[in-house]
């Protein structure tokens, strides 16, 4: 079989939770000796414009150098080139599948399976709210969030079938785009678990990080952005950890929000407890993971997946979330105890008091990684776009 995806990245050129779920999935269709190609944007113009890696034939289209507007028109220009190229007349028979609304342009009028992981212009309006903005750009960002939910639209409209990653979003999607009519299915991400599980001899990671037996640490791993919640996690940590000189609360990632996250740290007087880590390599997250106590995931809202959770949960650290998105879908079966209300600073910091305290029993790490194991596989993903090549593969030669 033979599979296109288009994305607007790619894992590791580029970090974040959609761009690695089209890695795993494009990567192990490889491994199973389908022929799997990758279009996106070259980050910075930085890298060869193609590559071969670990079996899937990477094209990456210039990276444009303008406004917003400019590089997308650009880009779709590009990846379109691109995809007459590998989808031209004598080509074997080709599944196209869309992980981003960005390139609706590109793949008009070629059926596409859209693996739809997040409302874009939803996610685009949250994310401005870090961002200083002039009069005229807080006009204008609303017009821009249509625009993207517009094409967003018409993406979702034309593809004759919608992946998504969790039950929240094939709820919602109909609330955000009332007008689409095609089938969904539910298709969930996973942990790479050669790589995150549980450490051999966990004190010793923790001595790596410098953590001592007493040190309780809460750890997030997310994009610095209003959407996520960590403001009034920071807060809420404020509150619960006042009797205890142990607690910690490290936060991984880079966004927006940062210079704001690292003022309120300073503000509430939690530069002791509190550290903004900056991104953290991949080489070094699972065993960040493992010698977490706890990860939190206080997201506000659109919160489609969160791969953090399971790969969180892959090395045996329990997993306390929010009940914004598919949060509760994630954590709840575990353990109902591990979900709070959403934007409930109060109630976070009750939770995160307790667990200091040692009154709240949080399940154990060999049950978390065990759990993790049996309900997120990255099989599971694999096998769909196997599945759907058969309903929706491009027509051309047979392979």
């Amino acid at each position: 079989m033979r599979f296109v995806f288009l994305t607007l990245g790619y894992h590791p050129d580029l970090d974040g939770g959609g761009y690695r779920y089209a890695t795993e999935v494009a990567e192990r269709l490889a491994a199973l000796g389908h022929e799997v190609h990758a279009v996106y944007p070259n980050p910075r113009n930085a890298l060869p414009p193609m590559e071969s890696r670990n079996g899937v034939q990477l094209h990456r289209v210039p990276d444009g150098t303008g406004s917003f507007f400019a590089n997308w028109r650009t880009e779709n220009a590009a990846a379109r080139a691109v995809l007459d190229k590998l989808l031209g007349a004598g080509t074997p028979r080709t599944l196209l599948a869309t992980h981003q609304a960005y390139f609706e342009a590109a793949a008009r009028g070629r059926p596409t399976v859209f693996m739809f992981q997040g409302a874009w212009g939803l996610e685009y309006a949250f994310s401005q709210k870090a961002k200083p903005r002039g009069l005229l750009r807080r006009l204008l960002d609303p017009w821009i969030a249509r625009q993207l939910h517009r094409t967003e639209g018409r993406a979702l409209a034309a593809a004759p079938e919608i992946f998504v990653a969790s039950d929240y979003t094939r709820k919602r999607l109909p609330t955000w785009h009332p007008k689409v009519s095609s089938p969904v299915r539910i298709v969930s991400g996973g942990a790479n678990f050669a790589h995150f599980f549980p450490p051999a001899d966990r004190a010793e990671v923790r001595a790596h990080w410098n953590l001592s037996p007493s040190d309780c640490l809460f750890l997030t791993v997310r994009r610095l952005d209003p959407r996520m919640g960590l403001r009034s996690l920071i807060e809420a940590f404020a509150t619960a950890s006042k009797a205890y000189p142990g607690a910690r609360l490290w936060m991984a990632g880079r966004g927006p929000q940062r210079d704001e996250l690292q003022a309120h740290i300073e503000q509430l007087g939690l530069a002791a407890k509190a550290r903004l880590l900056g991104f953290v390599a991949e080489s070094d997250l699972a065993a960040l993971y493992g010698a977490a106590d706890v990860t939190l995931m206080p997201s506000l809202d659109l919160e489609g997946f969160g791969l953090a959770t399971v790969e969180s949960l892959a090395c045996g650290t329990p997993v306390l979330a929010s009940d914004a998105g598919a949060n509760p879908e994630l954590v709840g079966p575990l353990d109902r105890a591990l979900v709070y209300p959403t934007g409930d600073s109060r109630a976070l910091a009750e939770r995160l008091e307790a667990i200091l305290a040692g009154r709240l029993a949080l399940p154990s790490r060999a049950r978390c990684a065990e759990f993790a194991r049996t309900e997120f596989r990255w099989d599971r993903p694999v096998n769909a776009f196997i599945e759907a090549f058969d309903r929706h593969a491009l027509g051309g030669k047979t392979a």
